[in-house]
């Protein structure tokens, strides 16, 4: 019998817009199609299985279809294979498969190698203790902080997609600026990540969200293989002005570096590394949260 080649694709809409349950959609390399609510696939056993390559993709975040994380694990006759990470997973020697169970997650995380990092930039306007973060919109006023403050990117309401921006006083502030069981990562945080994904130079393509619907062409090197959902948010400069939204997503530690300056990574359209640089602490940037170790 001639081998086919499967391709899954899982989409889930908001409520709002279409139906929440996701849809999985079977494409085979004759041009046909099979398409299924999850429920209906619990299970789902591929009859005289011939297949030798399966790919299960998924969309996450916010597009058309808004946030659209759905799949967590795949499991085959009933052993886990593979935890699904990244934007798409790929598993080869199916010829002794003959059932395949979707289990649906809708947590708001992904593990990398060790870590386990939030899947959005962080979107808090309290400290942990409950303190209010003050918004500061004024430029002027920005630029003189020596103390914790958060702001849209140009003081334009855009926190669903990209986060608030925080300067790194919010981020060292004692009170706590991520939730319970997470923490903004250290320098040596960021290069364990970018270590795992085989180095700065490579690195960055595999954190940035694939496509051009957020990131300014070219988006070089843009996968996302690992999940982490990178997105161009911007930053907030020591003067109070704004830049680079579309083109540059900066993300903080919670490493000094020296007593004006503390480390950050940064995202790029044009290439596919991760930038390792210090700058000022009154600076807005991303932040992305990672679990606490257990």
């Amino acid at each position: 019998m001639k081998k086919a080649l499967l391709i899954l694709v899982i989409i889930i809409c908001t409520a709002q817009l279409y139906s929440a349950e996701p849809i999985v959609k079977f494409y085979l390399l004759d041009g046909s199609t099979m398409q299924y609510k999850i429920s209906e696939i619990q299970n789902f056993k591929f009859i005289n299985s011939n297949f030798t390559y399966i790919m299960l993709v998924w969309y996450r975040g916010s597009n058309t279809f808004g946030d659209t994380r759905s799949i967590d694990s795949v499991f085959f006759d009933n052993n886990k294979m593979k935890t699904a990470i990244g934007s798409h997973l790929v598993i080869d020697n199916l010829s002794e498969i003959d059932s395949i169970t979707f289990v649906r997650n809708n947590s708001q995380e992904i593990q990398i190698g060790s870590q386990i990092w939030m899947l959005k930039n962080l979107n808090v306007d309290h400290y942990l203790n409950g303190d209010l973060i003050p918004q500061v919109t004024d430029q002027a006023q920005w630029a003189n902080l020596k103390t914790g403050a958060w702001c849209y990117y140009n003081n334009v309401l855009n926190d669903t997609v990209y986060g608030k921006l925080y300067n790194w006083y919010a981020v060292n502030d004692q009170r706590g600026l991520a939730p319970k069981g997470w923490h903004v990562p250290t320098d040596a945080e960021w290069d364990t990540l970018s270590n795992y994904l085989g180095g700065q130079i490579v690195a960055g393509g595999k954190m940035k969200e694939m496509g051009i619907s957020h990131w300014q062409a070219p988006n070089v090197g843009a996968t996302n293989e690992c999940g982490f959902y990178g997105l161009p948010g911007g930053w907030r400069m020591s003067d109070g002005t704004f830049d680079s939204f579309g083109s540059y997503g900066s993300f903080w530690s919670s490493t000094e570096s020296g007593t004006l300056y503390a480390w950050y990574r940064t995202l790029i359209f044009s290439d596919a590394s991760v930038h390792r640089n210090a700058l000022e602490k009154n600076i807005g940037f991303s932040v992305r949260c990672v679990r606490d170790s257990i």
